[in-house]
């Protein structure tokens, strides 16, 4: 399936669909985004994010034929340090399309000179923390208490991702394939 997926760079023409695919998971994505996060993505907000300086930052993921399954963003942190959050339609989720997307697009940035990468996830989103490991993240901080989903209060999980330090380990995956 994930040969089959589209990862690209999302543009203004992709409005309708990121505001349907919000619309159609709304429910699924209150169980690990604070409401006031919700409630601030409206076409006004996302119009103004396509046309930011962010837009470069913007991934969706579609399936051959045309359906949003997926959106991952960049948020600019520092000169070369991004934070990602990511979105899964609920049908789609445990397929291993966030960790694919996610090594993809982390590559796009490295080639762009992002050389770290940082995101937060609460405690109980264990497919989220799944995904930020299996991606070479590594927890870099926990915040008590800082996600507010009514009616529970969950731990922030802080990771970060650095193209230095898993540099090695990229280079390690190419030591048994023959030079030409």
């Amino acid at each position: 399936m994930k040969r089959l997926l589209r990862i690209r760079q999302a543009t203004e023409a992709d409005l309708r669909c990121i505001l349907l695919f919000e619309f159609r998971n709304r429910g699924w994505f209150s169980q690990f985004l604070p409401s006031h996060v919700l409630r601030q993505q409206t076409e006004i907000y996302f119009k103004r994010l396509l046309r930011s300086n962010l837009k470069h930052l913007q991934y969706l993921v579609y399936l051959p034929n045309g359906v949003l399954i997926g959106r991952f963003n960049g948020q600019i942190l520092g000169k070369k340090s991004v934070e990602v959050s990511y979105r899964i339609a609920k049908n789609f989720t445990n397929l291993g399309i966030a960790k694919h997307a996610l090594k993809h697009i982390l590559v796009l940035w490295a080639s762009k000179g992002i050389t770290e990468v940082y995101a937060q996830v609460a405690d109980h989103n264990k497919a989220s923390i799944k995904v930020l490991l299996s991606c070479g993240f590594e927890i870099n901080e926990i915040q008590k208490n800082a996600i507010n989903l009514d009616p529970e209060i969950h731990d922030c999980l802080v990771f970060r991702w650095s193209f230095a330090e898993d540099l090695p380990h990229r280079v390690n995956q190419f030591d048994n394939i023959p030079v030409c």
